[in-house]
């Protein structure tokens, strides 16, 4: 009889409290505990509520730390909505001001209206923008949208992305030491009658709304800090492999164009092509190669136009000295130059019967005190509409090239200029 009651009394507790075990959320207690701690020790009212920045020049981030990116600044007496809370960060609502990213090709802007459009595929990130972070290296992500859903763009497409409203569901962080909590924004959700046959669990005083923020920030660069910002712990954002090799191209392709915009005598593209080149080479890493790749093709341009402006220089530099020394010939008289190197055949000119049936193809040739023929000439350019009788049988310098012929066998000078040799 006793072994039959303690049965009965065994099972009648077991119908008692094991629905009200099943009803449990599971892990709640470890769940709420650690952000109702936070926020009871930050002494928090509930949230939302509004609260009044203490400071100027107190940085709005992209997450709940100082190593992730400033999306603006906040002035003094400032308001802000909050809405959670991260070890000792608020979590508010964007400012005025704010400013998200997400990618073009994802959107449909309207055709009557380009501050309108409609996102056209499924979870697709925003971003938080920051005047200070490229959008390709933005990337706390805030919220994911669906295809449907409407966005305001407030600005210019920059690198593929649309510049918008923050849309609903995407926040930004303020450092708590930095606001002062002005009071709750609606009245506390009374708290559901409890029954004997019904277990309760100690109800959080704060809930904190789940955070659209990833582990991933997306920083490149070395944070900047507030003096009045927390030195607080807070998660070590993880950065892939990838994310930092782009972000080293990109870095790379802006000293590129620095250097590009120097003079042409100032420009040296040699170091910046060895870091490209290892990036280039990275297998872990084929987004960030084939785009190191792609800049190193642009630098093999920008040098191979430095090497034409460079030869153009050097045949102008020639032609304007060739030149001078010609001009010099017509004034002072050849016979007082030293340097005959300007011209290239010295000699007596003597007509040639050479293609004489052939129109425009005049022929002469150079022979020597001996009479003995040094070359073949032939005017081109300016010296083939020139009337050259009056240099026949007189010595002259010839101003051109030497080209070898097939068919004589001979040199000939194509000259464009001649003067005679006193």
């Amino acid at each position: 009889m006793e072994s039959y009651l303690r049965f009965s009394i065994i099972v009648l507790v077991a119908a008692i409290c094991l629905p009200a075990i099943a009803s449990r959320p599971a892990n709640t207690a470890q769940v709420d505990a650690v952000p109702a701690a936070e926020a009871n020790a930050l002494n928090l009212p509930a949230f939302p509520f509004l609260a009044e920045i203490t400071s100027d020049d107190v940085y709005i981030r992209s997450g709940p730390g100082t190593q992730y990116y400033n999306c603006g600044k906040a002035r003094k007496d400032d308001k802000v909505k909050v809405v959670g809370n991260k070890f000792s960060w608020l979590q508010v609502v964007p400012p005025a001001g704010s400013y998200s990213w997400i990618s073009k090709q994802y959107v449909q802007i309207d055709p009557q209206n380009n501050t309108s459009g409609t996102v056209i595929g499924e979870a697709v990130r925003v971003y938080a923008g920051s005047d200070e972070v490229q959008p390709m290296h933005s990337t706390s992500m805030q919220v994911k949208l669906n295809k449907g859903d409407k966005i305001t763009i407030v600005g210019e497409e920059k690198d593929g992305y649309c510049k918008i409203a923050p849309p609903e569901g995407a926040y930004l962080w303020v450092s708590s030491q930095n606001a002062k909590p002005l009071g709750t924004l609606m009245a506390p959700t009374p708290a559901a009658p409890t029954t004997t046959t019904t277990s309760t669990m100690p109800a959080t005083a704060h809930p904190m709304p789940a955070s659209p923020f990833p582990t991933n920030p997306g920083e490149l660069k070395t944070p900047v800090s507030s003096p009045n910002e927390p030195n607080t712990p807070s998660p070590t954002p993880v950065v892939t492999i990838e994310e930092q090799r782009m972000g080293e191209v990109h870095a790379l392709k802006e000293k590129v164009e620095a250097e590009r915009a120097k003079p042409a005598a100032d420009q040296n593209f040699a170091e910046l092509k060895k870091a490209i080149a290892v990036i280039a080479g990275d297998k872990q890493s084929p987004r960030a190669a084939r785009s190191a790749a792609g800049l190193l093709k642009t630098i093999e341009k920008y040098e191979l136009s430095l090497e034409v402006a460079d030869a153009i220089k050097v045949q102008e530099d020639q032609f304007t000295q060739t030149q001078q020394k010609i001009e010099g010939a017509k004034n002072e008289g050849l016979s007082k130059i030293d340097d005959k190197g300007i011209f290239a055949a010295i000699g007596t000119l003597k007509e040639s019967p050479l293609f004489a049936e052939t129109p425009g193809a005049k022929y002469y040739k150079v022979v020597d005190g001996n009479g003995k023929t040094l070359c073949y000439a032939r005017p081109v350019g300016a010296a083939a509409d020139a009337d050259l009788s009056k240099f026949v049988d007189k010595k002259v310098g010839l101003v051109g090239t030497i080209e070898a012929n097939a068919e004589l066998g001979e040199a000939v000078v194509l000259f464009t200029n001649i003067l005679e040799i006193q």
